[in-house]
């Protein structure tokens, strides 16, 4: 049991030492903020008066 409890808690720090540093790189480079504009805005190649209403 005790082995087990250690084999899961290495996991456990591993899993939160990857989560660490995929934060502090897309911080440091602002990637997932413009990935994740990109993804959210379907349209934006238009120009803004050829979008469409986005409350209709």
């Amino acid at each position: 049991m005790k082995k087990a409890a250690s084999i899961f808690a290495v996991a456990l720090m591993a899993l939160g030492l990857t989560t660490y540093v995929v934060e502090n790189t897309a911080n440091e480079f602002d990637f997932m903020q413009d990935l994740s504009t990109m993804l959210a805005c379907d349209n934006c190649d238009q120009k803004a008066d050829e979008r469409e209403d986005p409350t209709a």
